[in-house]
């Protein structure tokens, strides 16, 4: 078994003088689930599309397995699930996965009823994407990415919006299937879920890595009563800030309801007559 299912090294990437990357690296261990995690603009989906092969970098190399991920034969071995790429609505739910299929070479549409059918959607999969809710948006591409059974499995936000029991089992699959050997890279905003599935994670800001590690260790580093929340907000410096907005908000609700203006005090209220007419 290889050492790394993921090698990302020294990952750089511009887009005009705006660096959005800026040498990045991530390893993603065989049976480990491991949480990209990052402030809104700090690279996270530019890092996914790069260890994915969807866009080269400036700088630095991707492996999957060993296998270089631009390699059109490593792409086999990785399944990705975007939250920023808008599905196809002409098609109906099988086609898209017999078109996922068709690009892998493929014929996996047994195991891909069975997960649409734990994910409950398979009743709907004769149906137009374009009708689907937005949950059954996601649950259509956690599908099509994982019916493969790849090596690496690259999630991006994929518990938004699911519902609870849909939650619960994307959660089990996800932990079975890096259990089984597998790697599994998710993004996300939920420290909650983070501090709880994941067995390292690397936080971005501004394109950089700020820390990386077990969440144990680095809640360790900042205090026994912290959390992973603690350790994010600290390590991208937004802490301060963010306990000054809590405190703000929390204030406003502490305040006593307004007093009422005396000026107004003893007004008679004022109200227009209608006169109804009629034959």
């Amino acid at each position: 078994m290889s050492e790394t299912v993921l090698s990302a090294r020294a990952l750089t990437k511009r887009y005009g003088p705006r660096t959005v990357l800026d040498d990045v690296s991530i390893e993603v261990r065989p049976g480990c689930v491991h949480g990209l995690l990052g402030p809104n603009g700090s690279g996270k989906t530019t890092a996914l599309h790069i260890v994915t092969g969807l866009i080269r970098p400036d700088r630095g190399d991707v492996h999957v397995l060993g296998v270089d991920v631009q390699d059109k034969a490593s792409r086999r071995g990785v399944g990705f699930a975007p939250d920023d790429l808008p599905l196809p609505g002409s098609l109906t739910g099988w086609e898209l996965l017999r078109f996922h299929d068709a690009l892998r070479g493929r014929n996996d549409a047994g195991r891909a009823g069975e997960l649409a059918e734990m994910l409950g959607i398979s009743d709907d999969l004769d149906g137009s994407v374009a009708e689907y809710s937005h949950g059954m948006q996601r649950k259509l591409q956690l599908v099509a990415a994982v019916m493969h059974e790849p090596g690496l499995l690259v999630l991006d936000e994929p518990f938004r919006g699911l519902d609870p029991d849909a939650a619960r089992g994307v959660r089990r699959l996800l932990l079975a299937y890096a259990r089984g050997g597998r790697g599994v890279l998710v993004a996300t905003h939920d420290m909650l879920r983070a501090e709880r599935d994941c067995d390292e994670v690397t936080v971005l800001d501004h394109g950089s890595v700020v820390a990386s590690g077990a969440p144990a260790r680095l809640i360790a580093d900042v205090g026994s009563s912290a959390t992973l929340e603690d350790v994010f907000l600290q390590v991208t410096g937004r802490i301060d800030d963010a306990d000054a907005r809590a405190d703000r908000l929390v204030g406003i609700f502490r305040r006593p309801l307004a007093a009422e203006d005396p000026a107004s005090a003893g007004e008679p209220v004022r109200t227009t007559r209608i006169e109804r007419g009629g034959p």
